[in-house]
């Protein structure tokens, strides 16, 4: 494990420049930085996802592409009608 570099403030507060070129090969990517100020996580991801997906059904619809958008047919596998008062369904 590397040592860490200490800072002490000089008389005339300047940084040399082997102590600046050794913060900058250890400091992170501007990307990661970036990523950690913004607060971007996997929720992010998963909600830019989801609003591209929505906003893609709603300009589908609005072009009028069949079949977006909107349910037209009903698959004949699911009934027409449920009786949960069948034995099947009590508690």
């Amino acid at each position: 494990e590397e040592e860490p570099i200490i800072i002490r403030g000089t008389d005339t507060d300047e940084i040399d420049g082997s102590i600046w070129e050794d913060l900058e090969t250890g400091a992170p990517p501007q990307w990661m930085v970036l990523k950690e100020l913004l607060g971007v996580n996997i929720f992010t991801y998963i909600l830019a996802a989801l609003i591209a997906f929505f906003l893609g059904m709603w300009l589908g619809q609005m072009l009028g592409m069949s079949g977006v958008g909107s349910f037209e047919k009903v698959s004949d596998a699911f009934p027409d009608t449920v009786d949960v008062s069948s034995p099947e369904f009590r508690l």
